[in-house]
């Protein structure tokens, strides 16, 4: 829900962008009534000239009220082209006002005179300083084809917090054009090209204004005649909460750091270079926080700032990183495919109860090793003896899934994948939403891996093998365990007005699936996870694998550990941590994923962080528990505080 102060906040914000490019004195009216006759004749003769205004994109605001995403003015420089590139004289001159090569200028004009209609102008460059335009306008009449004029340049405040997620801009390709060319688009309008700037960019573009020019026959400026003024994009409002998003990618990049120095045993990996959280509302699938990292600062990507983009493109694309696969551009939350491990054992419980394999009250036991294989041994070699499923979730007990995945096979488990929707995109109002692929014999028999035994059914109930899910889908699933088996569409955007607050369209939830299942079954999962984030002792002096990162929070929450092998590699192991809380009424859940993590419990600390900012809580037990695991003695520094007051 948008509250008033925030809607408000955002039509002030914009509201200043727009007073930036209103024009006092405007004789649009009167000229193209008027003096239509006047507009008619220099057309006919070839000296009327069109110069774009773009219109502001629209604000994207937070539901706290955090503007991210806005435009601010520029002032850029034009070249009258007239489908002719500068003459050398006037390449060189420019070059040496602007501190650019005339080979590159000339480069410049060049791409965009093949791609314009004749008479548009082309773009030199934004975001002049007051030195160069003085220098400029003082050689006018050397450089007589050039124009300069203030537009609306994309900012986004907060640089590469929620860069991936947000997106970026670039200028219409010719595909484009001819998809958009009937909605008000140009082809020299700025469009989204990743993110919500993609996702959303009808709303957000606007409605380009115009300066009408008349000019001689060299092409050269005679008088400006009038202009129109740009109507600003309507504006996003996320169900994304600023203080949450803020704290998912720090306290990720935090997390990762601290693996990468850990001086701690297993919980040491210069591998951690990678990961991704998603924290969302269970019961209307509205996401209040995700990131995905590495990310990228979409202020540095602005198409009206091509030599700066290049340059951080190329370092993007090639840097170490890079290297490896791992790309900024690729929001891993809901375009990566994991074998998450064992936080996909919940919905294996959910699956075996339901089918009736298992009631809460049955008990397997666990020596250590799987009877008909001992090469499928558990995580806790010594085994725990006898055990339920409430017990075994808490302990992440391999032993006691395997059974069960003997016990049902794969087609059960095969029809409980599809009710959680696990074999269908989630339709997240972002681009680049991949399908998880679920395992099945055809998938295995395609990959040339032979014929699908009863080992492949231990595989698939822990979540590994050839299972490939996305942490979004996975997240839709674990919120219908949360909630009580509604599955809903996941969504970062509430609400869409007007610059003006005028509603154009709303978002409320939707259901994509239901899965109708005896309370008493959703209870035993929900207290096999509250086991393994608050019970300090479930069986042999053994706590809960989520109470590692876990213990003294002043919340009843649930969680779920995932340490998974990563595919093709034997040694390393992603971490996957799963929790919500507060408990029994959850109102918030939170999936993250660290690449070579090597134990899921460790990046729990990332879901800690969160919980301290959503539920306000000053957790001084946070930092011996981070320090015990890693063994650095760094701050904790998400322990919740207030804003300060403002100032008057």
């Amino acid at each position: 829900m948008i509250n008033r102060q925030s809607r408000n906040r955002s039509i002030v914000f914009m509201a200043v962008v727009t007073a930036s490019f209103a024009v006092v004195g405007t004789r649009f009216w009167y000229l193209q009534v008027k003096e239509g006759s006047h507009y008619e004749a220099l057309a006919q003769a070839d000296t009327l000239r069109k110069l774009p205004i773009p219109a502001p994109r629209g604000n994207i605001v937070t539901a706290d009220g955090k503007v991210v995403a806005t435009s601010k003015p520029s002032w850029t420089l034009y070249y009258l082209a007239n489908g002719q590139n500068m003459p050398p004289s006037e390449l060189s001159l420019l070059g040496k006002e602007l501190g650019e090569s005339p080979t590159y200028l000339s480069h410049l004009i060049s791409k965009q005179i093949a791609q314009l209609p004749p008479y548009d102008p082309v773009v030199i460059t934004s975001g002049l300083t007051a030195s160069e335009m003085t220098n400029i306008e003082e050689n006018i009449n050397e450089l007589p084809n050039l124009r300069i004029q203030p537009i609306a340049v994309r900012y986004y405040p907060y640089g590469n917090l929620m860069g991936n997620i947000i997106g970026y801009t670039q200028r219409i390709n010719a595909q484009e054009y001819q998809q958009l060319k009937n909605k008000g688009f140009s082809m020299t309008s700025i469009v989204g090209a990743a993110g919500l700037e993609y996702e959303y960019n009808q709303y957000l573009h606007g409605h380009a204004g115009g300066e009408y020019a008349e000019v001689n026959r060299q092409g050269q400026l005679v008088k400006l005649l009038s202009r129109s003024g740009p109507t600003p994009g309507d504006t996003l409002h996320l169900t994304i909460n600023w203080r949450l998003e803020e704290t998912a990618q720090n306290s990720l990049a935090y997390v990762m750091k601290a693996m990468r120095h850990s001086t701690v045993g297993f919980s040491h990996s210069a591998g951690a270079v990678q990961g991704a959280v998603i924290a969302m509302n269970p019961n209307n699938g509205d996401i209040l926080a995700m990131a995905s990292l590495p990310t990228y600062n979409p202020n540095k990507l602005l198409p009206t700032n091509p030599k700066e983009y290049s340059s951080y493109y190329t370092k993007l694309t090639s840097s170490p990183l890079a290297k490896m696969g791992i790309s900024p551009f690729i929001d891993e939350a809901i375009s990566g495919w994991f074998a998450p491990g064992s936080v996909f054992k919940p919905i294996m419980a959910v699956a075996a109860l339901a089918s009736g394999v298992i009631t809460p009250t049955t008990e397997i036991y666990d020596p250590g090793y799987f009877p008909k294989d001992r090469a499928f041994g558990n995580w806790y070699a010594p085994g725990f003896g006898w055990l339920n499923v409430e017990q075994a979730l808490g302990l992440s007990d391999d032993v006691f899934f395997y059974t069960l995945g003997y016990d049902m096979g794969i087609n059960t488990m095969d029809k409980w994948m599809r009710k959680f929707l696990l074999n269908k995109p989630t339709h997240i109002d972002l681009p680049g939403e991949i399908t998880s692929q679920i395992p099945t014999p055809a998938r295995l028999a395609a990959s040339g891996q032979g014929p699908w035994t009863w080992g492949w059914n231990l595989n698939t109930v822990i979540g590994q093998g050839i299972a490939r899910y996305t942490l979004i889908a996975l997240a839709r699933a674990d919120a219908a365990i949360a909630n009580g088996g509604t599955l809903y569409w996941p969504h970062l955007v509430s609400e869409i007005t007007t610059p003006s607050g005028k509603v154009v369209k709303k978002f409320n939830p939707v259901v994509q699936g239901k899965i109708n299942l005896p309370y008493s079954i959703w209870h035993a999962v929900h207290q096999g996870m509250d086991m393994s984030a608050q019970d300090p002792d479930i069986a042999k002096g053994v706590s809960g694998t989520g109470y590692g990162a876990l213990a003294g929070l002043p919340v009843p929450v649930a969680s779920k550990t995932g340490t998974a092998q990563v595919v093709g590699q034997s040694n390393n192991y992603n971490a996957f941590f799963l929790t919500y809380g507060p408990m029994p009424h959850p109102k918030i859940l939170i999936l993250v994923y660290i690449r070579e993590g090597n134990w899921g419990a460790d990046s729990g600390f990332v879901a800690r962080a969160i919980y301290d900012q959503y539920f306000k809580i000053q957790d001084p037990k946070a930092q011996p528990l981070f320090d015990s695991v890693f063994g650095l003695n760094w701050k904790w520094p998400y322990s919740y505080q207030k804003p300060a007051a403002p100032k008057y």
